[in-house]
C-alpha cells in the first residue's frame, strides 16, 4: 500500500500546483502563519468573495496547456522513461454547494445553499515508456482527473470536498534489476471529505489497495490548509512577487498533512515562450502589446519541508502589475514538475485560453 500512495502523490503533483503568500502575525482565521489570500483572478484582487458573472459552469474560466517531457537533465543510471506529449486542462467557476456528496459522518453540518468554488483538471498523457537496457514497454491510456470544491477568500480557500481518479503507470523506485521493477500501474477513485469546521478529513479510495481512514487534527497547523487537487487555484491567491516565502499545510491521501515552503524569485522565461504567452493572453484581452512592452511574470518554487525533500516544482504566473486593475488575471503560463527518482521533468505550457474570466 506504501508504494502505491507514493504513486497516487507523484499523480496529484503532475496534476496541480501550489502557492500562497505570506502575512504578518496572526491572520483572520486564528493561525500564526495565516496565508495571505487575494482574488487574484478577477480584474479588482481585493474582492474577496464570489463575483456573480462566475456562477455556473456556463461561466467558467478554461484553460489548456500542452505537456512535454524533457529527459535532457535526467540523471537515473538505471532506467529511463518517455512520456509522449499530452495535455492539461482546467476549469474554473463557482457553484451551489451539494452537500450530498459530502460523507454521512460530516454532512449534517454543512449549510444548504452554500456558494463554492470549483475547480477540476484533467491531465491526458497518451503514453508513457519505461526502458531497461535493452528492454523497454509502453503503457497507454495514463489519465488523472481531479475535482475540488472550496470557500472564498474571505474564508481562507477552505477545502470541503475532493476527488481524483487515477489511471496511470509511473515509476517506482530509483534504482531497478529488471523491467518488471521499475513500473506500477495504479487504477484508483479517491474521495476526500471534510468536517465543515475544518478539523477533520474523511478519504475514502476505490481500486487498487481499497480502503478508507479520517485524518484529525487538520485544525492543529499554524498553516494555512489546503486540498492537493486545489492547489493551482490557490497558487493564484499568494500575493505574487519575487520575494515571497510562506509555509502551508497541504492535504493529499498520500502523504495525508505535510508543509511545504513556497518561494518566489525572478527566474525568467526564454524569449519564444514569452512572446508566445503574450500572444495567447493578448487574444483573450489579458495582455496589451506596445513598444518596449513585455510580459510580467513571476516564478514560484514549492518545496517539501522534509528532512527528504524531494523535487521541487516551479510555477510561472502573468504578474500583478495592478491590483485594482488586474488585466493579466495571475494566469498561470507554465508548470514545471520534476519526476521522482531523476528521471526528467514534465512542463504544462499554456496552449489556449478557451473562456475567461469577467
Amino acid at each position: 500500500m506504501k508504494k502505491r500512495f507514493g504513486v497516487v502523490a507523484l499523480a496529484a503533483a503532475a496534476g496541480c500546483a501550489v502557492i500562497f503568500a505570506g502575512c504578518t502575525g496572526c491572520g483572520s482565521n486564528g493561525k500564526a502563519n495565516e496565508a495571505a489570500f487575494s482574488s487574484n483572478w478577477y480584474a479588482d484582487t481585493s474582492f474577496r468573495y464570489i463575483q456573480p458573472k462566475f456562477v455556473g459552469a456556463e461561466n467558467a474560466e478554461v484553460l489548456k496547456y500542452g505537456v512535454k517531457f524533457d529527459g535532457s537533465a535526467a540523471g537515473n543510471t538505471s532506467y529511463s522513461v518517455n512520456y509522449a506529449d499530452g495535455t492539461y486542462t482546467t476549469s474554473f467557476y463557482a457553484t451551489t454547494f451539494n452537500k450530498n456528496i459530502i460523507d454521512e459522518d460530516y454532512r449534517d453540518a454543512y449549510p444548504d445553499n452554500l456558494q463554492v468554488y470549483c475547480y477540476a483538471t484533467e491531465l491526458e498523457i497518451p503514453s508513457v515508456t519505461f526502458t531497461v537496457g535493452e528492454d523497454s514497454k509502453t503503457f497507454d491510456g495514463n489519465t488523472v482527473q481531479t475535482l475540488s470544491f472550496f470557500l472564498d477568500v474571505s474564508n481562507h480557500l477552505q477545502p470541503l470536498y475532493s476527488e481524483q481518479h487515477i489511471s496511470m503507470v509511473s515509476p517506482t523506485d530509483y534504482q531497478v534489476s529488471k523491467l518488471e521493477d521499475a513500473y506500477l500501474s495504479v487504477k484508483q477513485d479517491i474521495k476526500t471529505s471534510y468536517k465543515y469546521d475544518g478539523t477533520a478529513a474523511k478519504t475514502v479510495i476505490e481500486g487498487d489497495d481499497a480502503t478508507e481512514f479520517t485524518t484529525n487534527d487538520l485544525n492543529k497547523t499554524d498553516n494555512s490548509l489546503v486540498d492537493v487537487c486545489g492547489l493551482n487555484i490557490a497558487v493564484r491567491a499568494m500575493q505574487l512577487g519575487s520575494g515571497m516565502s510562506q509555509v502551508i499545510s497541504v492535504y493529499s491521501p498520500a502523504g495525508k498533512m505535510q508543509n511545504y515552503t513556497f518561494a518566489g524569485s525572478s527566474s525568467a522565461l526564454s524569449e519564444d515562450e514569452r512572446k508566445a504567452y503574450e500572444t495567447i493572453l493578448e487574444g483573450k484581452n489579458l495582455y496589451v502589446s506596445g513598444e518596449d512592452k513585455t510580459l510580467n511574470t513571476v516564478c514560484v518554487t514549492a518545496t517539501l519541508n522534509a528532512d527528504m525533500r524531494g523535487v521541487s516544482q516551479k510555477y510561472w504566473f502573468a504578474a500583478i502589475d495592478n491590483a485594482k486593475n488586474n488585466r493579466g488575471r495571475a494566469t498561470m503560463v507554465k508548470m514545471s514538475v520534476p519526476l521522482t527518482f531523476s528521471l526528467g521533468t514534465l512542463n504544462y505550457t499554456l496552449e489556449e485560453i478557451q473562456s475567461t474570466l469577467y
